[in-house]
Formats: structure tokens, sequence, C-alpha cells
């Protein structure tokens, strides 16, 4: 059904109708206003419809063919259960690897992230609800320059929204405005989705009438909010038009679905299979020789029920390590996500590490701190394989071919996310341009194993690479060869670089990338495409994206960190972005320098005095002077409009032990 006839009908509906429809796990039914059967819509919606990898283990396949066969299985099976979709993918970027939450996460770079998301369509129209557009974060506080926003944590939905069939609001705050809330913040990710995708958010006891949003489907409310949210719309504290957008994607994701089930699935959906990525997603971080091994006599240590076969191929308990070790031991490691490796098992491997070849296989959809256990002669990273057969077939015959999609440190801390000298300062995280690789790339080259890293059990060699330029891309041709005696997958990754435009933030960004398979001895040409819409740098000043003229530096590696060969090409483009210069960035950009935000420099951006919590300095204290009743109201006339609710929360929540200066009265 069209959307004209839609929003034909919206208008004939009584306002009960329009609130039933508004959500809380019932059922919606389109049938008495479009003359078509019921559609469920409950709060059923969000769980995936098939038992699949982490998104991590796609984003560690650097493969948008492979993301989209999964894709297709998973809209197969919610056809199948007559669902409207094919499951949830979260568009924003991986801001913390160590975290569970990052296993929901392609990557942390925004190009990776949004050429994958581009994948999850299908030639049925069923598809998937994008959730966490801000990355990971649920509930937290994000003040976010126009830059950092734009090319950086909207790209992905910039990119692929188009594809979305819904949209789930993040629950956290945006420049002081909860996104599930506010009609401003909505509106900025709205408009990347087309007109008939549903738009979804969460419901809370405390959610205000007046900050309801009024063009989503609230997942969660109940009778209660309803009758509520009636009363004000007859009340006229909420325009029922603002309740009309919402029923209007609604009506069409039910009416949609609704008729796409009543035709005949399409040949690549009734063929659709879950592909087995296991090999695919493993990566190889760390090989001191020990592998391929080449001897079938391997001891395992781990939790044997955590493997689909772990009895079958008799998996002993880490506490055994110390009297069972065989020619090689293989420590597979499940339990880690909440607390990292146990201080037992590190000292396990760090023991057997020293008499006898030891490999340590980490099962999870994130990082971890390795602690001792990077003692290990060889260390693997398995975020879609519970299956020991294909663990030990990747140990003994062809290589993992993952490669990560985000940056592996040594500490959990060393993430912006996790540390206090990056910009946490009370409710307010400033979120910077950088992040995961740009950050280390940039400011520090302390990680474990870079962005992209992954090895085999194979040698490449990348040939000298041509450039070709225009107003609307950049072409990179070049050679690949495999060097060694065994034949391997590459990941071949192209970073840029803006070599003389007088712009902070781009520098070895990613912005093309491709993967092939190479048989020993095997060369092939490769020709990598980058469009100028990806090397555009958002100018704050006039709203808009530019593709900055003069000199860029490509280079060609196998990780953020190997870079194999570079070329230099001349672009056409416009002129400097106001704003975007690297005399307007913060104090905390520059290059070289440790990159540790100032309070100084957050009082800049939110235009009033910084308060802080318990780790006060008594020099960032207001005057003794100052109540709260005057702080408040100088915030008011110096401060952005969306950040007043935090600030004043900010200053009247702060206790008195910590300001003593600040008098309440």
């Amino acid at each position: 059904m069209d959307l004209d006839r839609i929003r034909g009908i919206i208008p004939t509906m009584r306002l009960a109708d329009k609130i039933e429809l508004v959500g809380g796990g019932t059922t919606v039914s389109a049938q008495a206003v479009t003359k078509s059967a019921k559609t469920e819509l409950g709060d059923g919606v969000m769980p995936y419809s098939a038992a699949l990898p982490f998104s991590s283990a796609i984003g560690c396949t650097f493969s948008t063919e492979l993301c989209e066969q999964v894709a297709y299985y998973r809209a197969a099976v919610a056809r199948n259960n007559g669902e409207a979709f094919a499951g949830a993918v979260c568009c924003g970027i991986m801001r913390d690897p160590m975290s569970a939450g990052a296993s929901e996460f392609f990557s942390e770079d925004p190009f990776l992230t949004a050429e994958l998301l581009k994948s999850c369509r299908t030639d049925d129209g069923i598809g998937f609800v994008f959730t966490d557009s801000l990355g990971q974060g649920a509930y937290a506080d994000r003040t976010i320059d126009d830059r950092a926003l734009n090319e950086l944590y909207l790209y992905p939905l910039k990119k692929a929204g188009r594809v979305a069939a819904a949209l789930q609001f993040d629950e956290g705050y945006l420049n002081g405005e909860r996104l599930c809330e506010s009609r401003g913040a909505a509106d900025r990710l709205i408009k990347y989705v087309r007109a008939d995708a549903a738009v979804l958010t969460e419901y809370r006891r405390e959610t205000k009438l007046q900050e309801f949003t009024g063009a989503a489907y609230i997942l969660g409310a109940d009778g209660a909010f309803k009758r509520e949210l009636y009363r004000a719309v007859v009340d006229g504290k909420i325009i029922e038009s603002k309740l009309d957008r919402g029923i209007e994607r609604i009506l069409a994701t039910a009416v949609n679905t609704y008729e796409r089930n009543k035709t005949e699935p399409s040949e690549r959906l009734k063929s659709a299979v879950a592909p087995d990525l296991s090999r695919a997603s493993s990566v190889l971080l760390k090989n001191d020789g020990a592998l391929p091994t080449v001897t079938q006599k391997i001891t395992l240590f781990g939790t044997a029920a955590d493997f689909i076969d772990g009895d079958r191929y008799g998996v002993k308990p880490i506490a055994r390590a110390t009297d069972s070790r065989g020619e090689v031991n293989v420590f597979l490691i499940t339990d880690y996500e909440r607390d990292g490796i146990s201080p037992e098992t590190q000292n396990a491997i760090a023991e057997t590490s020293a008499v006898a070849p030891t490999v340590v296989v980490i099962c999870g959809g994130c990082a971890c701190e390795l602690g001792a256990a990077k003692n290990a002669h060889a260390i693997l990273f398995c975020p879609a394989c519970r299956d020991v057969a294909a663990i030990i077939d990747m140990l003994t015959g062809d290589a993992p071919q993952g490669r990560l999609p985000f940056t592996w440190c040594d500490k959990k801390t060393d993430y912006p996310a996790n540390n206090i000298k990056y910009g946490k300062r009370g409710d307010f995280r400033y979120e910077s341009l950088y992040n995961g690789y740009m950050l280390f790339g940039n400011f520090t080259s302390a990680v474990a194993y870079p962005f992209g890293h992954g090895l085999d059990y194979t040698e490449y060699e990348i040939g000298k690479v041509g450039l070709k330029a225009d107003c609307s891309e950049i072409t990179a041709t070049f050679d690949v060869k495999n060097t060694g005696e065994r034949a391997g997958s590459v990941v071949c990754q192209a970073y840029l670089t803006a070599v003389d435009a007088p712009v902070y933030g781009l520098k070895k960004r990613l912005v093309a990338f491709t993967r092939l398979r190479l048989e020993a001895g095997e060369c092939k040409r490769v020709t990598l495409v980058m469009d100028a819409s990806d090397i555009a740098v958002y100018d704050a000043g006039n709203a808009r994206f530019v593709t900055l003229g003069g000199k860029y530096a490509v280079d060609i590696g196998l990780s953020s960190a190997d870079i194999r060969a570079s070329a230099e090409v001349k672009l056409t483009g416009d002129k400097f972005a106001v704003g975007a210069g690297k005399k307007t960035a913060p104090a905390y950009y520059g290059y070289g320098g440790a990159f540790e935000p100032t309070a100084p420099e957050i009082e800049k951006l939110l235009k009033t005095p910084f308060i802080k919590k318990a780790e006060a300095r008594a020099d960032l204290a207001p005057p003794s002077a100052v109540t709260v009743k005057k702080a408040i109201k100088k915030a008011r006339k110096t401060a952005q409009k969306q950040l007043l609710p935090l600030i004043e929360h900010k200053i009247n929540s702060v206790p008195d032990k910590f300001c003593p200066s600040v008098r309440r009265r």
C-alpha cells in the first residue's frame, strides 16, 4: 500500500484507535482502516529472528558478501515466522571493544560499519531494525560537536539508513536531549530513514508526556500511559498531528508486512542458509611459529559444555593444565566477557607456555585484557566458533581468515570510554572526532593489536600503487602476490590522509577495502575505488559536507599499522571548510600531544562554569559569591539551549562537600 493512501485514511480514524496503535506490546491491527489483516508489531519485534553469530564476528570478516548471506538467512526465518523485521543491527560504532556489548556492533570504524550495514537488505522487502545510532553506551550523556556527530557517529546511518526497515532510538542523551523523548534529537535521525520505516522507542515509567515525540511506536507502553496520552491530546498538550506522523509509519509497516507475506518468497530467500563464519571471522592475533601445528597430539583445556563437541574431543578443565600437558596445549577461553581472563587461567597459561607450545583461543564477541596470556606462542580470536572441530582445523590446516574490526589494547582503561583522563568529567562526556585506530594512530601507538590486523600462514606482497582522481572519486590499482607456499585470504585496506589541507582529523582514515583468496604464488590485480563522499568533511559553518581539494596520500596495507605501499594524488574539490581547520580545533586535537581534554576546554564548549563531582578541584569551583540560583541564571544566558536541562541538574545535584563554595538558597 502506498503512503498516500495511508495518509488519506489517518484523518478518518478516531483518536482512541490512534492511541491503541501507539504500541505497548499489543497487536497492531490495520484491518479496520486499510482492509488488510492483522500484523503482529508487539514488543517481540526486536529480538533476532535467528540465532546467528555476533555482529562483531561479521565485522571480522570484512566481507559485504558474507554479511548479505547472513541478512538473507535472517530474513528467511523471519518470513517463515510472519515477523515484520529480520532482526536488529546496531548502526553505531564500537567505543569499548572490551565491553560485552561490543559484540552487538560491527566495528569501531564508521566506513566499515556503513559498508556492512548496506548489505543488510534483501530483494524480498524484509529488512532490519537499526539501533544504537550513537554507538555504545545506552545511557551515556554525549556532548558532541558537529564534525564528530556527522563524520563519525551518524556516518553509518547517513550512508545506510535508506535500507533500514525501522529505526529504534538510543536511550542516551545527545547534547542534553534524551533521544527517545526529544523531538529535535529524533528529527536528526529520522531524516536518514525512509518515510515508511517504523520508528521505535522504549517506554519508561518516568517518561514525561510533554517530551513525548509522537513519532514512534512505544515498546512497553502500558494502558495507563495510553490513557494519559489520550487526555493530553484532548486537552491540547500534545498536537494530534504529531501523533499522526507516528501512526503513518506504524500503519505502513503493518500493511507492508501483510502484503509481503501474501506473495511468494524470492528464490534466493527460499534457498538461504546460515553461512559458516567460523574460519572467515576468526583472527590470528599472534603466531611465534607454533601454527600450523604438524602434530595431531593436541591437549585441550576449557569448559567442555561451552562447545557443541567439547566432550567428544575430550576438553579438560583448566585446573588440570599443570598435570595433563601434551605436545601442543590449547586453552579455550569462554568465560571472560565480564571480568576478563581469571588469574588462575593466566597463571596456567604462563606456566604451560614456559615448557611446551601453547595456544590461547578467545571464544567470544569482544576483546579482553590478555595479561599473562600474551606469553602464549599463538593467540586466536574466534567470535563465531563454539565448534572444537573447526578450531582444530584452523590450528592444523588452512589459516583463519578474519581481521580485527577494532583496536585491541592491552588494558581496558586504554579506551577513552573507560578512562577519566579522556574526557569523563562529572556527568558530561565530550566525544572526540577521533575513535579507535584514529585516536591511537594520531596520539599513541601503544596497542596490543591494531585495527585491521590478522595473521596468516603465508606472506603477501603489495606492488606499486597507481592513482587516478576526478571530482567524484579516487581509484587505486596495485598487484597483490602470495609469496608463500600455502593458499590464504588477504584483506587489502586503503587509508587516506589529507596532505596539505589545513584540516584536522583527516589522517589515515579507512576509505576502501577488499577481501580476496590467493593460491600459493598467485598474483592478482586489485582496484579500489574511493568515493569523494567518503572522504568529505563536515562544514559546520554552512551545515554541509564538502570534499576538500588538494593533495591526498593513499596508503595500502594489511592493517592500519602495516602499510605496504603509498602514493599521492591531487583531488579537485571545495576550498577550506569553515570550522574544520586545525586553528579552530580544540587544544587536545593537537597532533603529537597527549589526548587529554581539560575542564577549561569543556567549559568553553558548554559556555558555563564547569562544576565537578568527587574529583573536584578548587580552581574549577565557582566563586564563593555564586549561588545555585545565580549559576543557573547565568547558564540560561550563556549555554546552548539543549544543554540546559543537564547543566541545571548538574548544578543542583553537586554535593556541598565537593563544592562548598556553592551556597544553596
